[in-house]
């Protein structure tokens, strides 16, 4: 099989061999079913010989039979002859009733191998779709579990679009890759039994037959190679295709308000344009190879047809036969124009594969909780940065940064956008590692514990919330699913989201829609904060938890936060000065290093950038 699909593949580059390797080690594990496929593909070509052996042997029968009506003399027919090797079966007939009744047997005989030949390829198509169907089901889970478990900056670096591409249309390319081997395989065995065929009865007749095959060779590797790039121009743009709808439904609202709606039409027309114009050019490349396969078929069997009747005039092959010999060779031509056709669906596959594997090969997050890593328990909340530096894209982001927070501690950070404040607390939960220095936990390095462990005992709200597609209760216990609904609801209720809920139809098995779409941004913002009382973690970070809410919101959920934030070591990014000025220690960034620290009197008293940020309401 391996060597089968390399040669009809043509000439590949080391690391489309290496895509193409790694693919069939996926259909290894499947070897079996293959093997069964493999099987019934030669019971069917067996058929098809079988059916052209009895056409054979019914038009020499027929040649015998002429004018039986009128004679008085018993005929002999003798039926899957094949000399030297196997006489076959002699068949008298003493009259016309005989010879009907023969024909009527022979006629069932076809139509029960018509019968067998149609199971059987039932049975190759469908295990082979069955195979194609659990590679696809195992490579987009794979692919799945490697975009979870990638760090942050390594998927941050990837379009949403791009790799939405690759697990659904690129991994569907894949599996008709894997179901089109089942035509390969029964074309590839037709091929080399009628040829085996073909060659006991006349060597040279076969050889005029495949003259032209160095010729379709040619030009299944000429146009494949075209096939291949252009598929994987168009799985480019298909990624683009899903990125630009991901943005507009995202930001439906911004280009309405922009009235930007003919803009937007605009790009994504000249994006699905310029698809089409790839996909028409790789059509006219793959719709050519068929028509050019069955000409030079064509030019093969009108050879075969002209030493044919030499011979036949000679004496030397039989009329059933002849006619026989010249359905095969068109038979023979079939497999090889199928071959042909789905080499260009094996071309599309290899551009996907490639896609697919590059995405794989994405290095995981180190130190999951699988590896020998310490697990932090226990957690005080004593939390330690010693001279942290961090570089992001060969630009250092963050440089020398030391602080400590004790247990109960409030840690607000401030500065001006792109000062480094979210980055301090992505390096905190290691969604990306520091380029030096070391982030201690009870003086424990984070480097040092499992990831699942440190993310434990941190909960997180967010500035943008996020909820899933789901209820109430499962958004609420994300992450803890077997939580009692008494135990939700206590969360709810100390983030003051209780009663709202408790005001839907459904309550906590409300439907809340895609991003919580039927939740207003206040409620969005509790339910996130119920996350984080139910998750109990004794390190909170709140990164501008409240600036997406209106002061009555704010004010409502203010308690809620303070309540959350007792006993618990917290990092706070607020835009808002009521938010910081509660804070034990305020840690104020400029490109990425601390420039001031304090409370908030201290720091007004200094009078430098924090003061200028307290008197222009800033707090970027």
């Amino acid at each position: 099989m391996k060597k089968i699909l390399h040669r009809l593949i043509g000439a590949i580059t080391l690391q489309e061999k290496r895509v193409l390797n790694r693919f069939l080690d996926y259909l290894r594990r499947y070897k079996v079913s293959i093997f069964i496929a493999m099987g019934c593909a030669l019971v069917v070509s067996i058929c098809e010989l079988g059916r052209m052996q009895l056409l054979a042997d019914t038009l020499d029968s027929l040649k015998e039979l002429e004018n039986f009506k009128d004679s008085n003399v018993n005929k002999t027919i003798r039926i899957l002859y094949h000399e030297p090797h196997f006489q076959g079966f002699d068949v008298i007939l003493t009259g016309t009733g005989d010879a009907f009744r023969f024909y009527f047997w022979i006629l069932l005989s076809v139509l029960a191998i018509v019968l067998v030949k149609g199971v059987f390829v039932y049975f190759s198509d469908f295990l082979m779709d069955r195979v194609g169907n659990k590679v696809s089901l195992r490579i987009r889970n794979e692919l799945y579990d490697k975009i979870i478990s990638t760090s942050l900056g390594k998927i941050s670096q990837q379009h949403s679009g791009d790799i939405m591409t690759r697990v659904t249309d690129d991994v569907r390319g894949m599996q008709q890759a894997v179901t089109a081997t089942a035509s390969i395989m029964r074309a590839v065995i037709q091929v080399v039994i009628f040829m085996s065929v073909m060659l006991y009865k006349s060597i040279l007749m076969t050889l005029l037959s495949i003259l032209v095959l160095p010729f379709v060779a040619y030009f299944i590797y000429r146009i494949g190679g075209r096939v291949r790039k252009a598929s994987e121009e168009i799985q480019e743009k298909s990624s683009d295709i899903y990125t630009q709808l991901k943005e507009t439904l995202s930001g439906i609202s911004i280009i309405k308000s922009f009235t930007a709606e003919e803009f937007e039409r605009k790009r994504f027309e000249d994006i699905t344009t310029s698809q089409y114009r790839m996909a028409i050019r790789r059509s006219r490349f793959a719709i050519l190879l068929p028509p050019l396969i069955e000409w030079l078929g064509a030019i093969g069997t009108a050879l075969v047809f002209g030493l044919g009747c030499w011979q036949v005039i000679n004496g030397s092959l039989t009329i059933g036969w002849f006619a026989g010999y010249i359905v095969m060779v068109a038979l023979m031509y079939k497999p090889v124009k199928i071959i042909g056709t789905v080499n260009s669906v094996l071309q599309q596959s290899l551009a996907s594969g490639e896609r697919i594997f590059n995405l794989m090969d994405i290095k995981r997050e180190q130190n999951r909780s699988s590896e020998k890593k310490t697990e932090l328990s226990n957690v005080k909340g004593v939390v330690e940065f010693r001279d942290v530096n961090f570089a992001y894209k060969e630009e250092l982001v963050v440089k020398n940064v030391s602080f400590k927070a004790d247990p109960g501690q409030v840690i607000a950070f401030v500065g001006p956008s792109g000062s480094g404040k979210t980055t301090l607390l992505h390096l905190l939960q290691r969604f990306y590692n520091v380029s030096s220095g070391s982030i201690l936990i009870d003086d424990m390095s984070v480097d040092s514990v499992t990831l699942e462990s440190l993310r434990k005992n941190i909960a997180l709200v967010p500035q943008d919330t996020f909820l899933f597609d789901g209820t109430v209760q499962e958004n609420i216990a994300y992450g803890a699913p077997d939580t009692s609904l008494n135990a939700i609801a206590d969360a709810a209720k100390k983030a003051n989201a209780h009663d709202f809920i408790m005001s839907m139809t459904d309550r906590y098995n409300e439907q809340i829609g895609e991003s919580g779409g039927k939740l207003s941004g206040g409620e969005q913002q509790r339910i996130s904060i119920a996350r984080a009382f139910l998750k109990d973690a004794p390190i909170l970070i709140l990164d501008e938890a409240t600036s997406a809410l209106d002061s009555q919101s704010e004010t409502v959920i203010q308690k809620s936060l303070l309540e959350l934030m007792h006993g618990r070591t917290c990092f706070i990014i607020a835009h808002r000065l009521s938010t910081v000025q509660r804070a034990d220690t305020i840690l104020v960034l400029k490109e990425g290093s601390i420039v001031e620290r304090g409370t908030h009197t201290d720091l007004v008293e200094k009078g430098g950038l924090y003061k200028k940020m307290c008197e222009q309401q800033i707090f970027e």
